[in-house]
């Protein structure tokens, strides 16, 4: 199973979708820069750089970025090869199916989680330009933390969308509109069923960031009809992990339960 990781790690690095994924991970690297460049007026306005990080690693980073790059990755976890028609080549090797599919996903998943990590220490290390070495040290548990749940959110979404991918004609399309539709959406509208979504348990193990839990009043008599019952960030680690293991699982089932894939290939 190692060599079929590296395999697909080599060949997922040459891709030309990996390089559009990396300049895609530029995009919160180029909004640091620019923050740089304007820090003397934020600093008049009292606003210091290095505060602005949490709020760029929740929004920019676990709501942008981490389900942009699964969608696009783990749909092609199998669909390229099916339009690519080098699925049957894949198969003959002398391994088990499941196998070659799970090697893939996961390799997938260190893909694009390196990119985005390096993505994110890019960032931290630009807004953190002004604070000094020991900030920056002092603050490197919430940087680890922050890329720790976007690689579990990798491993969640990059199995899920290639389920859909090999399922789906349209993936790409359903998986956005199941990302900024229906996860972005109803996990932050009070209740228990923001519990149906991913995202919300990635924001239970987020680290914590104030300004996005302020409730307005409207949010705060919603929340006194609607209450919902916390979770602890444990179980919600568990969570994930659970899911990853059902999506993966049945992504590497697919090629065994859908036979006619390879006749169409």
């Amino acid at each position: 199973m190692g060599f079929l990781i590296g395999f697909f790690l080599r060949n997922g690095i040459h891709s030309r979708r990996t390089i559009w994924m990396a300049i895609l991970a530029l995009i919160p690297v180029g909004c640091s820069l620019l923050l740089w460049l304007i820090h003397p007026l934020l600093e008049d306005e009292g606003i210091e750089l290095a505060a602005l990080f949490p709020q760029m690693a929740f929004f920019l980073f676990l709501h942008f970025l981490l389900p942009v790059m699964a969608v696009f990755i783990g749909t092609a976890v199998l669909a390229d090869e099916v339009d690519d028609r080098t699925l049957p080549y894949l198969l003959v090797r002398p391994v088990p199916r499941w196998m070659t599919v799970l090697s893939k996903t996961i390799a997938s998943c260190f893909t694009v989680g390196i990119l985005l990590f390096l993505s994110l220490i890019l960032t931290y290390t630009v807004m953190m330009l002004g604070s000094g070495a020991g900030e920056w040290f002092a603050s490197l548990p919430r940087l680890l933390r922050s890329g720790g749940v976007l690689f579990i959110g990798f491993l969640v979404y990059v199995p899920l969308f290639g389920l859909l991918g090999g399922i789906l004609k349209r993936p790409v399309l359903t998986g956005l509109l199941f990302t900024f539709g229906w996860e972005k959406t109803v996990a932050f509208f009070p209740g228990n069923v923001k519990k149906m979504t991913v995202v919300h348990y990635l924001h239970v193990i987020f680290p914590k960031l104030h300004s996005v839990r302020a409730q307005s009043g409207r949010s705060a008599l919603l929340e006194l009809v609607l209450p919902t019952k916390q979770i602890s960030p444990v179980l919600a680690i568990v969570i994930l992990l659970l899911l990853a293991v059902v999506f993966g699982g049945l992504l590497a089932s697919l090629l065994s339960l859908r036979e006619y894939r390879l006749e169409q290939s």
